[in-house]
């Protein structure tokens, strides 16, 4: 499948659409419109703020293809209790997701506690890290030391997203020569990576020839391409419309 864009240039996608939700509403139609990934998330909370419960489960009921993949953003790590392990982490299907990000986490012992959640989880392949682009800002860690970290705790996947969204977007902060080293690097450790940070529509193209496995929006298909608006109809459409209607990407 290729896509027109509006310059008339023709560009072949290679990764899949990560579309995030806030509501039952929104998740239906990111799952009707042939997104290839539906996330939950809160972002009155924070970049990664973690939905809640009710909303979850509720989302779970729903009838989700299982070429759709599925992922819940479970807050900062530094948040997460260890009753969150048996109300959450336990409790989500195999299928299922968990997104934790690393704000505040650098120079402190967090891989435990990462260690912990992964155990928790029915397949410890489930935990996926966030990195968080603006790195000193959010004081997190590197992106070499999530990856490892990453790749000794079973898992598939990492995020690389940005923390404060006023300080701009994921290409504000790296270059595209950048974030295509950093995925050759995740590639050689054998694992995927998504991208996201204010990401907008028209550098899609661009960022789809890095590699990455994943791309993922949520301002970008808002009304106004506000993050905490409402999700616009012909934005997804227009997103969706960029990718592939089913990725090759297995769960």
């Amino acid at each position: 499948m290729t896509a027109i864009l509006a310059n008339q240039t023709c560009w072949v996608p290679k990764p899949g659409l990560l579309v995030s939700a806030r509501s039952i509403f929104e998740s239906r139609f990111i799952v009707a419109s042939g997104a290839g990934w539906l996330d939950l998330k809160e972002p009155s909370l924070g970049s990664l703020g973690r939905p809640s419960l009710e909303l979850i489960f509720a989302v779970f009921e729903l009838d989700i293809p299982k070429t759709v993949q599925v992922s819940v953003a479970g807050g900062e790590l530094v948040n997460w209790t260890a009753d969150l392990d048996n109300l959450l982490a336990a409790k989500l299907p195999a299928r299922t997701y968990l997104k934790m990000a690393l704000a505040y986490c650098s120079g402190t012992d967090w891989q435990k506690i990462a260690e912990r959640i992964s155990r928790a989880l029915v397949r410890r392949s489930q935990l996926i890290l966030v990195h968080y682009a603006d790195t000193e800002n959010s004081r997190s860690p590197h992106w070499q030391e999530v990856i490892e970290i990453t790749k000794s705790l079973g898992g598939k996947f990492v995020l690389i997203d940005t923390h404060c969204k006023k300080s701009g977007g994921l290409l504000d902060h790296y270059s595209l020569e950048q974030l295509e080293k950093m995925i050759s690097s995740a590639k050689q450790l054998r694992l995927g990576v998504a991208l996201a940070g204010s990401l907008k529509l028209e550098q899609l193209p661009s960022l789809s020839n890095l590699q990455a496995d994943w791309l993922g929006v949520r301002g970008a298909v808002c009304q106004e391409a506000q993050r905490t608006g409402d999700l616009c109809l012909d934005r997804l459409q227009q997103a969706v419309a960029l990718f592939p209607a089913c990725s090759s990407i297995e769960s």
